[in-house]
């Protein structure tokens, strides 16, 4: 009976281990529902929608990572509403540096864009004004796999803005998070996020479901 519990707790710490080395957060597919807020200026805008990721490993050191999402919020009037959307694209290469039998620190580079839409319909009549930020941005995210079924990360970013109408060109991120991994290849996500957007402030919730390959 000791043998055999012995044997079970080896075999549960090597699958830990294998578990840790072999990372799951570097080649997966993601989909999320968020709740964004800005503020600037005194006024405050409360946006939902959905973020999409992915991510492939290259080799143990280096992975590429796509994003895409899009957030809106509608207020509607007597004849009419106003209709105001935000567009992230972004795409990125990374590396991969352990730093402990559990723990990795990803250090990443992105380039992307934002992209702003007011669509104002009033009676027959109909505005739209388009914007667009490029940006490139720096991330770095240390994870931990605090057990065999959930990853604990912290995130810090710099995000420096290609845009001549805005005065204070860089922008600052942190986020904390957790995935709960219901098996080797699908996890549960939470996040929350907050910094700095287009001269303003903003946060972020995000909750959705990850398949690791």
């Amino acid at each position: 009976m000791r043998f055999t519990l012995l044997v079970s707790a080896v075999a549960a710490a090597l699958c830990f281990q294998a578990s840790a080395n072999d990372w799951p957060g570097h080649r997966f597919v993601e989909a999320s529902f968020l709740s964004f807020e800005d503020k600037f200026e005194g006024e405050r805008n409360d946006y939902s929608g959905y973020d999409l990721k992915g991510s492939f490993l290259i080799n143990q050191h280096l992975f590429i990572m796509g994003e895409y999402s899009r957030v809106e919020d509608t207020v509607r009037f007597a004849d009419g509403y106003d209709n105001y959307r935000i567009y992230n694209r972004a795409i990125g290469l990374g590396v991969i540096t352990p730093v402990a039998p559990n723990t990795v620190l990803d250090l990443a580079g992105y380039f992307g864009n934002y992209r702003l839409e007011d669509k104002i319909v009033a009676g027959n009549v109909m505005f739209l004004d388009r914007d667009k930020y490029d940006y490139l941005k720096v991330e770095g995210t240390l994870r931990s796999m605090i057990t065999p079924q959930v990853e604990l990360y912290g995130r810090l970013g710099y995000e420096y803005l290609d845009e001549s109408d805005i005065v204070d060109k860089s922008q600052f991120t942190q986020a904390i998070g957790l995935h709960y991994f219901l098996s080797r290849n699908l996890s549960i996500l939470a996040e929350f996020e907050r910094g700095d957007f287009l001269g303003g402030t903003y946060t972020q919730g995000r909750l959705g479901a990850r398949f690791s390959f």
